[in-house]
């Protein structure tokens, strides 16, 4: 038997443990606005650039078109192609109201692959790593065409909506002043409410693309099963968001388009319209450009929330903070792809029975359904 000396082995410091990205449970309000201003801080590598780049397009894309479509419009309807009564109309509302909506359809959509975006990084986030640009580029291998034909036809959708609300205001307005402004009173407030019902209904389909991997068809109605008894949730976290980010957007952003307008009457300031015309074009790109790198930091967080409340109605309905906590228990302490290892947010087991027959899966409904599940693509890494 070993003679006890009185020596006590030295003292060694153990680092706490690192606060996790998102509590694993169901969020409240708090958590997830915390998790989307997080979500900047962790990852700015990946998800700024590609946010800085989306907003940048939307920007630039409705400045080419005011340029190249709405002002040769106007013209064109002056210059004898259209009646006096039409040109008033096309040059006073008309072609300001399509400017304008081209510029806001373009916005939403570059909201659409930000969220694809914001969910890959969050769901590697919420489990302990942090991708780099070259996983991140590995991860959405094979679901970029989807991402990017589902903006085309969410921006397509806001144009055709919005440009169906200017026509009718423009065919009741010959009638009398006081017909296309009762009509502007009956379509803006239609036209909104059908855009944000199918919005928050179909809100989650680029994050269930970009984490599922689903097809399209699939991913619409992913969606519309996951806000079905959470519509009004999702819609008021929504617009809360939104609205935060765009009064301190504004708060930000017309103060220095207002500078950039007054430093280019001054250096215009010969009194030469062509070169004030001149200068003034190139002060509204550089302001459409500084604008835009100010809202990308913006529609990161816009974007993380929604990824955010994906995954949080997921852990609701489904138990996926059950199947993320077994997940980290017997994960490896590594960022290095792991074939073995099971994405933790594949599809429920009544989807993953469907696209993989024969696979021995029950379908679960409720709370834990998503954890009796088959890998359904088993192609692709989970890094």
């Amino acid at each position: 038997m070993a003679e006890f000396t009185g020596a006590f082995p030295a003292p060694t410091w153990t680092p706490p443990a690192p606060e996790p990205f998102v509590p694993l449970r169901p969020l409240t309000l708090g958590q997830l606005l915390a998790g989307a201003f997080r979500a900047l801080r962790h990852n700015p590598g990946v998800v700024l650039v590609p946010a800085i780049a989306f907003s940048l397009a939307a920007s630039l894309g409705g400045l080419a078109f005011g340029v190249f479509v709405v002002d040769p419009l106007a013209a064109a309807v002056g210059s004898g192609y259209g009646s006096a009564s039409l040109y008033g109309w096309v040059s006073g509302f008309g072609a300001g109201a399509l400017g304008w909506l081209v510029i806001q359809a373009l916005v939403i959509g570059s909201g659409v692959p930000q969220q694809a975006v914001a969910a890959v990084d969050v769901s590697h986030a919420v489990v302990g790593r942090r991708l780099t640009p070259r996983g991140f580029r590995r991860r959405t291998r094979g679901i970029r065409a989807r991402t990017f034909a589902w903006t085309g036809l969410v921006v397509l959708a806001v144009v055709l909506a919005g440009t169906a609300g200017i026509a009718a205001i423009g065919l009741l307005e010959p009638t009398g002043p006081y017909a296309g402004l009762f009509t502007g009173f009956l379509v803006y407030p239609a036209c909104a409410a059908l855009l944000a019902w199918l919005g928050t209904k179909l809100a989650f389909v680029p994050s269930t693309l970009a984490v599922e991997r689903l097809r399209f068809g699939a991913a619409l109605a992913r969606s519309w099963r996951l806000t079905r008894t959470s519509f009004w949730r999702t819609f008021g976290i929504r617009l809360l968001a939104w609205g935060m980010i765009w009064i301190a957007t504004m708060l930000v952003s017309v103060p220095v388009t207002l500078l950039v307008g007054w430093l280019a009457s001054i250096v215009a300031g010969n009194g030469d319209l062509g070169d004030y015309l001149a200068v003034t074009r190139a002060g509204d790109i550089a302001a459409g450009v500084v604008s835009a790198v100010i809202a990308a930091i913006g529609l990161v967080v816009t974007t993380s929330v929604d990824a955010l409340l994906y995954l949080d109605l997921r852990m609701r309905r489904e138990g996926l903070d059950l199947e993320l906590s077994r997940f980290m228990e017997r994960r490896r302490a590594t960022t290095r792809i792991d074939p073995d290892e099971v994405d933790p947010f594949r599809p429920p087991a009544d989807l993953a029975a469907r696209r993989v027959p024969g696979s021995g899966e029950g379908a679960g409904t409720g709370r834990g359904a998503g954890t009796a599940t088959a890998m359904t693509d088993a192609g692709s890494p989970w890094a």
